[in-house]
């Protein structure tokens, strides 16, 4: 039996979906009107399983009849399956040659091709299964390196951020109905100035509807239509909120850049080779070793950090260490988080010196600092007092005892880190959820500079107030891709992998 393409038409995709290379089990997935004839000619039987049942099964090569394996298949009929379309999956075993000989199997049937990186999840979005904030979701949870990032992708990829917007641009489409009704039906242009002022678009609304038309609003009272001009102002403040969150998604998203920095000889270099427990940098009792930025990528407390080594700060001569020192203090400048080495041996223990010492390194004045008072080893009778400085806290800034060469001190640093990142990105579970994208931002804020246009004309021109509210709803179109998708599809899904 050959793999023809039903009469649903459309090609048919097909590909290695769970990760290349040997393994027990590998995954090989095809989508399409001709899925269901691919699967009947490698099993050799026009019967197909019971739908999202796994059968075993002897795959074989259609053209030779070869055995190629037995493994498990399954069959999913659309629009009950990922794609929405018919798919099937073989559940073969992983090795090589396994894989590739079901891939030039199913390559060898007509109408079927393999897919390009992103193409089953861009499938989904077109036959409505999830939108495109899920597919960000979905695609940032196989990305997912820590388990915080793993849970705002699962809740992105589940919809919370999806149904938000869309709750956003149903309240948007119900003022914009509500005016464009008004436009469409009244005659009296002497009322039009004070229609969004005043409230008399639900008293016109009343006559021509009745009272039983009303909005429902949340938060406003039963039988109350509030104005468009106070929807849309709320609107806008819930918008900018949204906004203002610090950048907490991105920087869970994307790792938080934090950067270590201090005087030449404090103990930098082997700060980074203790979190990353390897000798990742060279450690030498020479000041000005480091002359580079060098990059890890690490886990802490579920969090993702991206940490940078760089070049003591001081007046350089050299000119190699010179270059260095510039690009600590650009990284410097880059830095959502700083880690500031100090040699706990030759600092003052007062809160105010600490404070000064820290200050003298120029650190962002926006940016969140922690000091690392190393060499803790090499402490007397001032490591009391440097202690219970460390204890105290503000206005002090949060600082720790360390000893890179003893390890003394590792699990209050790595305690004091986990929290200022918590403080940076909190708790992806609570509340409202966060914006993961810049693109997201971009689109909101046109969002919200039109819903403030709206609301900024004295002309009293309705028409012109309309149109904010419609450029207002495309921009969160864009987001989920309801409204002008075309345009950002291909960005969305070229970084998915093959398979997915």
């Amino acid at each position: 039996s050959s793999a023809v393409p039903s009469a649903g038409g459309g090609d048919t995709i097909f590909a290695l979906s769970s990760a290349p290379g040997r393994c027990g089990v590998a995954v090989i997935r095809a989508s399409g009107p001709g899925s269901r004839g691919a699967l009947q000619s490698l099993t050799g039987t026009p019967k197909v399983p019971p739908p999202r049942v796994l059968a075993l099964r002897r795959i074989r090569d259609p053209n030779s009849a070869e055995t190629l394996d037995r493994g498990l298949v399954v069959w999913f009929p659309g629009p009950r399956s990922f794609t929405g379309e018919d798919c099937a999956e073989l559940h073969v075993h992983g090795g090589p040659a396994v894989v590739s000989g079901v891939l030039r199997a199913l390559g060898r049937l007509p109408g079927l091709r393999p897919a390009e990186p992103g193409e089953f999840t861009r499938r989904a979005f077109r036959h409505g299964k999830l939108d495109l904030t899920a597919a960000e979701g979905l695609r940032d949870l196989i990305g997912a390196e820590t388990e915080v990032q793993r849970r705002q992708a699962l809740r992105q990829m589940e919809g919370d951020l999806g149904r938000l917007y869309q709750r956003w641009s149903h309240t948007l489409t119900q003022a914009l109905a509500h005016l464009e009704a008004y436009i469409d039906f009244s005659e009296d242009d002497n009322v039009e100035k004070e229609v969004l002022s005043q409230g008399l678009l639900p008293v016109f609304f009343s006559q021509i509807w009745g009272s039983g038309h009303a909005v429902s609003q949340p938060g406003v009272t039963s039988g109350c239509v509030p104005t468009v001009d106070v929807t849309v102002q709320a609107l806008e403040q819930e918008i900018r909120g949204h906004l203002r969150d610090g950048r907490r998604g991105e920087l869970l998203r994307g790792g938080i850049r934090a950067v270590i920095t201090g005087p030449p000889n404090v103990g930098k270099s082997s700060l980074l080779n203790l979190l990353c427990r390897r000798p990742a940098a060279i450690v030498s009792p020479t000041a000005g070793t480091t002359r580079d930025v060098l990059e890890v990528a690490l886990d802490i407390g579920g969090y993702p950090l991206v940490l940078s080594d760089t070049a003591g700060l001081r007046e350089a001569t050299d000119p190699v260490e010179r270059e260095g020192v510039t690009r600590a203090r650009d990284r410097l400048r880059q830095a959502d988080l700083v880690l500031a080495v100090l040699d706990a041996s030759s600092v003052s223990s007062t809160p105010v010196a600490l404070g000064a010492a820290l200050a003298a390194l120029d650190p962002p004045p926006d940016t969140p600092c922690m000091l690392v008072l190393n060499k803790a080893d090499l402490l007397g009778g001032h490591r009391g007092s440097l202690s219970t400085t460390c204890a105290q806290g503000p206005p002090a800034p949060p600082a720790t005892l360390l000893s890179c060469k003893t390890g003394e001190g590792l699990e209050s640093l790595l305690e004091l880190l986990a929290q200022q990142l918590a403080r940076l990105c909190g708790d992806p579970l609570l509340g409202s959820p966060s914006l993961t994208q810049s693109r997201h931002s971009r689109h909101l804020g046109a969002c919200a500079a039109a819903l403030a246009r709206f609301g900024c004309g004295d002309s009293g021109d309705l028409a012109v107030a309309a149109e904010q509210l419609r450029l207002a709803r495309q921009e969160l179109g864009r987001i989920t891709g309801h409204v002008g998708a075309e345009d950002i599809l291909d960005i969305i899904f070229r970084d998915f992998c093959v398979g997915k």
